[in-house]
Order: C-alpha cells, then sequence, then structure tokens
C-alpha cells in the first residue's frame, strides 16, 4: 500500500471511531482523535517502510 492510500485509511477509521464513540461529525475530530491522527501521520512520514531506529 503506498503511503498515501495508507494515511487515507488511516483517517477515515479515525474519523468513524470518533462519530462513533465521541459523537463527532463532519470533518471535525475531538482533539485526543486529531492528536492520534497527527501522531499516525508523522509516524508513517518519519519510518516510511515501518523501520524503526530505537537508537534515538
Amino acid at each position: 500500500m503506498n503511503k498515501e492510500k495508507e494515511i487515507e485509511t488511516v483517517t477515515l477509521m479515525v474519523r468513524r471511531y470518533c462519530w462513533g464513540v465521541h459523537g463527532t461529525r463532519g470533518e471535525a475530530l475531538c482533539p485526543a482523535c486529531n492528536a492520534l491522527l497527527e501522531y499516525a501521520r508523522e509516524r508513517r512520514d518519519r519510518y516510511p517502510h515501518g523501520e524503526i531506529d530505537n537508537h534515538e
């Protein structure tokens, strides 16, 4: 799966979770879900092949 598709998939999953659990609607996410999505995007950008450097 390419990077854009992965981000799109994670975005849809987080959005549906937030809608169902936190009652948000439309494009808006609650602060917690928004932070989770930003974290996922940053991780994907930082480790494009799933490789994690444990020596940070």
